[in-house]
């Protein structure tokens, strides 16, 4: 098994989730990588390897699991590709406090936090993030890049396009498509598909609508 390498962006709030995880997991974890000089450590005692710059190193990424910490599906995404384009691995951590079916499918670079469920037959792609207590029903489909808030609640049967984003205790009915990088906003009951690249928002969920103070949209 190789060591896991945890890529930190942003605030490391993500990372410090991925980071307890694996400790709870008992997957052994080498350290961290920053994307920039504002990355705080993820976890105590965890040493920093350097700099997302190591990721254009071959030997390095040969050595580890390398596993993106960050909310944004874009720069998930263009780091777990060029792992993968140089032959390396992502680790996959999924919480010992998550349930998982024999029969759902997890793809590599995913991660799953406590109390996360991926039901019957639910496929989850790569580079995704399941947060907190968030279900993800039979037959779910989630592609590349989706990222899940915590307490999502999704019913049978639904699909979710690459990069999507889901926000914090939205609920989504049976059957229901959401569109590539769309966003469905926090609380939002979504009963209708969702068009790629659209914002979704409120109980039911309608698309969201930019104002122009003093200018017609028309």
């Amino acid at each position: 098994m190789r060591s896991v390498v945890i890529v930190n962006a942003g605030s490391g709030g993500q990372a410090s989730v991925i980071f307890d995880a694996c400790h709870a997991a008992e997957l052994p974890v080498a350290g961290w990588l920053s994307a920039d000089a504002d990355a705080g450590n993820p976890g105590s005692g965890l040493i920093r390897l350097g700099d997302i710059g190591l990721l254009d190193n071959r030997e390095f990424v040969a050595q580890f699991a390398i596993i993106i910490g960050a909310g944004s599906a874009a720069f998930r995404r263009s780091l777990s590709l060029k792992v993968l384009s140089f032959g390396g691995i992502l680790a996959t951590v999924i919480h010992p406090a998550a349930v998982v079916s024999q029969s759902a499918e997890i793809g590599s670079g995913s991660f799953l936090a406590a109390n996360a469920v991926a039901g019957v037959r639910a496929k989850i792609g790569r580079f995704c993030i399941v947060n907190t207590g968030a279900t993800i029903d039979h037959d779910n489909v989630l592609d590349d890049g989706v990222n899940i808030a915590p307490g999502v609640h999704f019913a049978g049967g639904v699909h979710v396009g690459e990069d999507a984003f889901i926000g914090v205790g939205a609920s989504v009915v049976p059957g229901v498509r959401i569109g590539a990088r769309a966003t469905v906003g926090a609380g939002a009951v979504v009963i209708r598909d969702v068009a790629p690249d659209t914002t979704v928002v409120g109980n039911p969920a309608k698309p969201l609508v930019k104002r122009y103070a003093g200018i017609s949209p028309i």
